[in-house]
């Protein structure tokens, strides 16, 4: 009868690597005011060369913009969260931020993600959403800038 013993472990090939610090997003060329200025712009004129596209590139924009306010505003209070996508950043807001501004986040970023894409059985947002969700996305950075500076 023979004996079955059982398997020694078998040490790695290469000892475990440790993690290095994840560099600093790159930073943007442009600031959540010029943004939000850029979006003020594309609300104020419609000519025919932006009919049809002002409102997704103007949804664009303020999306662009509250992302960037959030990037902004993790960069100087919790580096590590900088580097998280902005729904990971966006969950943590909350506990480091007045409950009413991670609201407000949540609420407007997933109206502007869903107007920033084409529904070809869906209108673009109108322009009284689009200023509805601008005067949000300006309460935002003002709730959040402060804090960054």
């Amino acid at each position: 009868m023979t004996t079955i013993r059982p398997a020694t472990p078998v040490p790695p090939a290469h000892p475990p690597r440790l993690l290095a610090p994840l560099p600093p997003p790159p930073p943007s060329t442009s600031t959540p005011e010029e943004l939000l200025a850029g979006a003020d712009r594309l609300l104020g004129t419609s000519t025919t060369s932006t009919t049809g596209v002002w409102p997704r590139a103007v949804a664009l924009l303020l999306r662009h913009a509250l992302e960037e306010t959030l990037r902004r505003y993790w960069q100087t209070r919790k580096p590590q969260l900088a580097h998280c996508p902005p729904h990971a950043q966006a969950l943590c807001l909350e506990s480091y931020a007045d409950p009413d501004t991670a609201r407000r986040w949540s609420a407007t970023w997933a109206c502007l993600s869903r107007a920033c894409h084409y529904h070809g059985y869906e209108l673009a947002p109108t322009q009284a959403e689009l200023c509805a969700w601008r005067d949000d996305v300006e309460r935002v950075i003002e709730a959040l800038v402060p804090r960054v500076r």
